[in-house]
């Protein structure tokens, strides 16, 4: 209903204006409006919210001396707060509360993630201008979850450190694996190199990147597998013969054949 406004004539007692009773009926209109705008029956205003101190005053189902103030902080330009269509709860900083089905898009998690019992389950330490970062991608059907080192530099080692004198244990480990069957360089990006070529088999093996980096090379193959390191400690190269293999760790400066399994030749 829009505003009912009393006429009051264009000067005293010119016998223009709202007599009493009209003016009357349009001020009990007015507050009738006000009283339903603010909960109440038409009669009875409601207790329960009002305003007050540039606040909204939620009383509760019971008039007492606690209250809930909903108030806004000084803004320093228009601002909008939306409600969204839908039931439910609101979050507060100082609440413990538990959410679901919520998606976070870049959250900033202080310190750690805890368990239900409040007990840290991943702790997260921050890096000033950190650009490298971990990656974790589910897998579907038979695939495995992956963890990945990711970022801006080309080439990144993922470091698992244990605490004191404490170990890394694996339950199974398995090594990614590269199968070359024509002359060429061993993968960079592979643990464990397999040779399967019908003849002699020329392999090149690149510098690692990492002190303590390893490879194992097997031949399958009918021919001789000749390793040569660009740098190789113990001479200019290796060979295996079929259904052997090696182990070769690197040092920083040279691979070291640190362990084989039948003929390795070296030259």
């Amino acid at each position: 209903m829009a505003k009912q406004v009393i006429g009051i004539g264009s000067s005293a007692n010119d016998g223009s204006g709202d007599t009493l009773r009209q003016a009357g009926t349009k001020i009990n209109a007015n507050f009738t409006e006000i009283y339903t705008a603010l909960g109440a029956d038409g009669s009875n205003l409601s207790t329960e919210v009002t305003i007050q101190d540039s606040a909204v005053v939620f009383e509760g189902g019971n008039a007492d001396a606690h209250e809930t103030f909903l108030r806004a902080t000084e803004p320093t330009a228009d601002r909008m707060v939306y409600l969204p269509n839908d039931d439910g709860t609101l979050l507060l900083d100082s609440a413990v509360q538990t959410i679901t089905n919520k998606t976070l898009t870049s959250p900033k998690i202080g310190t750690s993630i805890n368990d239900t019992n409040g007990n840290e389950l991943i702790k997260l330490t921050a890096t000033g201008s950190a650009v490298n970062e971990i990656t974790l991608a589910n897998g579907a059907s038979t695939n495995g979850p992956t963890i990945s080192a990711t970022g801006s530099a080309t080439n990144l080692n993922i470091n698992l450190d244990a605490k004191g004198t404490g170990s890394v244990e694996l339950n199974k480990a398995a090594f990614t694996s590269s199968l070359i069957t024509a002359n060429g360089n061993a993968s960079t990006a592979a643990t464990y190199i397999i040779g399967n070529k019908g003849s002699a088999l020329a392999v090149g093996l690149l510098d690692g990147t990492t002190v303590g980096e390893y490879k194992i090379f097997t031949n399958k193959g009918a021919g001789a597998m000749t390793v040569t390191p660009t740098n190789f400690a113990q001479g200019t190269s290796f060979a295996l013969a079929q259904f052997d293999g090696c182990t070769c760790i690197w040092d920083g400066t040279n691979w070291y054949l640190v362990g084989n399994q039948g003929e390795v030749t070296l030259a």
